[in-house]
């Protein structure tokens, strides 16, 4: 840019400078007039010819005032303005905050649209398409078309527009002088438009540049060239996933799961229900999760996931180097082993008892899952054998082998349909208030206060504002003990629990398809469970002699959530179990146990087994969430008071350097600090005296 400019924002020609020193003293603060904030010594900045106090930062005057941009079309300019002080916009582009620094962003006046002055500047690769033959896409760049070549000295240090990768091979590059922008063949060598992909199949798929975008099927972020549906889904599918998955089978969910072999999902799995932040923020993550956490199965349409370590895998594989094939466990502890610790038989590095293995139980071998990768992964791609001849197993399953589901006993009702049609409008009043249905309304207030009272009298162990606000711990004066009485309060807590919704079935069930096992009508992904129990046990075993008066309506319901309480109970480790978790569980059992002695003595068990081992492991958290908590407000504390310590150091060497500088002055002053004005300074003097130069040492 040249040395002088006419800015748009000042009627004066704008001169460039090297240093704002060169036109202002030293300790004078000088502000640019666009982002109004200062301009520091040293730094190059444009100032008013005619003497105006007008000047601006280099990179500030040589913004444009409008631009268009290609990601927001429909609109027309974007033009530089000041942010408001209170704006909470995002980066369009970006979509990261902005920071206070960043007080100039390129604003849409029409619909607020805020993108930050670098990211407006980005210069985008665009693409026209031939409408009349879908594979044929030319990549654009400054308006011009990008030329196919081998290789641009240019571009060594730059990166692809789309994978962010260093230049390697065929590329489409871009001409402009100073462009940088460069396209992978490729990652650009798709067609323009992609009709029924199996993840996405009733919307066809435009291939397009994007601001930053998340694919829906691997979940990989900062995606800039993606296939995007142009209906109401919003679904995005980066260049990586346009290859079709494998899919799999799985017995807990009703839709075929994507194998994703280069996942970025952060979320929480539906079968373990942790995520591997989680993982990582409570403890050192263990090698299992760490060699297969980029592998995932997924049912895009219900947002399912499962770690490749919880999800469907061969029940039985078949290891080269053991003559015995290895059968697929939830957890496994050899028989007779009293150690604490515990190994792998082919790597030879510990393993976690309790993260599923592959084990022979005849020899006590056990072996880590990233171990038999290559196995695994011969039978999910079907290089080793039809994956139809191997069962697949996800985690929490084991228990339900010993009957298979007869495809005839599938009806064409799902459950939805058929408790529409069975349960009338009592069974459904039943089933939202089954412990007061038939009580008054004052028994049901009682019932309402008793639980009240008893979750108040245990907030303090329980409610997690207490746990994640130091000024809340600040407020507790006697920490719980977590006492007998403290275990009562907690068995009437959850004898007194109702939700508000009553006993209601999750949607995931009553939109799947309906097994009929032996006159119980069960979900799809549940039917494996009933029918293995009732191999197990008989109906009065499971349900009670009552089971019998049930309606059809009403055995459906029972049934379906024993069965779900039963799946969930074989996913969760108890030290993973929340107090929601076990409210639910109560609840629903407690239902289902009515008023027979039996299910009263299996619920006294229940209590006795697993809310006794909950209460400890609560008491557990509960010591190291309020120990963490003060121990990081300390060193909190202590960090403010070391840098408090660190700045008096500094001053105290400033300013004595300071007052020797100045000690005769100091000394004069201190001479006359019992003296008034007057008499330091006359009357006559002051009205008198002529001007003359100040100096100061």
């Amino acid at each position: 840019m040249s040395r002088e400019i006419q800015h748009y924002s000042h009627n004066h020609l704008l001169d460039q400078l090297d240093d704002i020193q060169y036109v202002s003293p030293k300790d004078f603060i000088i502000t640019c007039n666009l982002c109004e904030l200062r301009i520091d010594d040293n730094k190059k900045c444009y100032v008013c010819r005619k003497g105006c106090v007008y000047a601006l930062h280099k990179i500030c005057a040589e913004f444009p005032q409008y631009l268009d941009h290609v990601l927001h079309p429909e609109h027309g300019h974007l033009m530089l303005q000041k942010r408001s002080i209170d704006d909470t916009s995002k980066c369009y582009y970006c979509e990261n905050s902005f920071q206070n620094q960043q007080t100039l962003a390129y604003i849409c006046t029409q619909c607020s649209l805020h993108i930050h002055t670098t990211c407006a500047l980005i210069p985008i690769p665009t693409l026209i398409r031939d409408n009349d033959n879908d594979t044929k896409v030319q990549y654009l760049c400054h308006q011009h078309p990008m030329s196919l070549v081998e290789h641009d000295q240019s571009k060594d240090q730059a990166q692809c527009f789309v994978c962010q990768s260093i230049w390697s091979g065929l590329a489409y590059s871009c001409s402009s002088p100073g462009c940088k922008n460069f396209l992978h063949y490729s990652c650009a060598n798709f067609q323009s438009k992609i009709d029924h992909h199996p993840s996405h199949s009733h919307h066809p798929l435009i291939l397009q540049f994007s601001m930053p975008q998340s694919c829906n099927v691997c979940c990989k972020k900062d995606c800039r060239l993606i296939f995007r549906c142009h209906s109401e889904c919003n679904f995005n599918l980066c260049t990586e996933c346009v290859v079709p998955k494998i899919t799999v089978r799985c017995q807990s969910h009703d839709h075929s799961l994507s194998f994703v072999e280069k996942a970025f999902y952060k979320g929480i799995c539906n079968a373990c229900q942790k995520s591997y932040t989680q993982w990582s923020s409570e403890c050192v993550v263990p090698k299992e999760v760490k060699r297969t956490q980029s592998i995932l199965f997924r049912c895009v349409e219900c947002d399912f996931n499962l770690h490749f370590l919880c999800g469907p895998l061969p029940s039985i594989i078949k290891f080269d180097y053991h003559i015995h094939s290895l059968t697929l466990v939830d957890h496994y502890i050899p028989k007779d082993d009293h150690n604490d610790e515990f190994y792998c038989d082919i790597c030879e590095e510990e393993r976690d008892p309790y993260i599923r293995i592959y084990c022979c139980k005849d020899c006590d071998f056990a072996a880590h899952i990233h171990c038999l990768l290559i196995e695994i992964m011969k039978i999910i791609k079907g290089s080793g054998g039809s994956i139809n001849d191997v069962k697949l197993m996800a985690l929490g399953e084991c228990g339900w082998t010993e009957s298979s589901i007869d495809t005839n006993d599938v009806l064409h009702t799902t459950l939805g349909e058929y408790l529409t049609n069975t349960l009338t409008h009592q069974h459904n009043a039943l089933l939202s208030n089954p412990f007061t249905f038939d009580c008054s309304s004052q028994d049901k207030t009682d019932v309402d206060q008793w639980y009240k009272s008893y979750t108040q009298a245990n907030y303090l162990l329980f409610d997690n504002q207490f746990r994640s606000s130091i000024e809340k711990i600040y407020q507790i004066n006697h920490f719980p003990s977590f006492t007998s009485n403290h275990f009562k309060n907690f068995f009437f807590e959850l004898l007194y629990y109702r939700p508000k919704e009553g006993l209601k079935l999750d949607e995931k069930y009553l939109r799947q398809k309906v097994v009929d096992i032996k006159g119980y009508k069960v979900p799809l992904t549940l039917a494996h469970i009933l029918n293995t129990l009732l191999h197990r046990y008989t109906e009065s075993d499971l349900f009670g002699e009552s089971v019998w008066n049930w309606t059809p309506g009403i055995k459906s319901v029972f049934a379906t959530t024993f069965c779900m309480v039963c799946d969930q109970m074989c996913r969760t480790n108890i030290n993973d179990i929340t107090k929601h978790v076990l409210q639910d569980w109560f609840f629903y059992l407690n239902v289902i146990a009515g008023t027979r002695y039996r299910n009263a003595v299996r619920l006294t068990k229940f209590i006795d087994k697993i809310m006794k081992r909950f209460f400890c492991f609560e008491a557990m958290r509960y010591e190291k969430d309020i120990k963490e908590k003060l121990q990081g407000r300390i060193a909190d504390l202590k960090a403010e008071l070391k840098k408090c310590e660190e700045k008096l150091d500094t001053f105290n060497t400033h300013i004595s350097q300071t007052l020797e500088k100045i000690k005769s002055p100091i000394n004069d002053a201190l001479s006359l600090k019992e003296k008034t004005v007057d008499q330091i300074i006359g009357f006559d003097e002051l009205l008198y005296s002529k001007f003359e130069s100040v100096h100061f040492p």
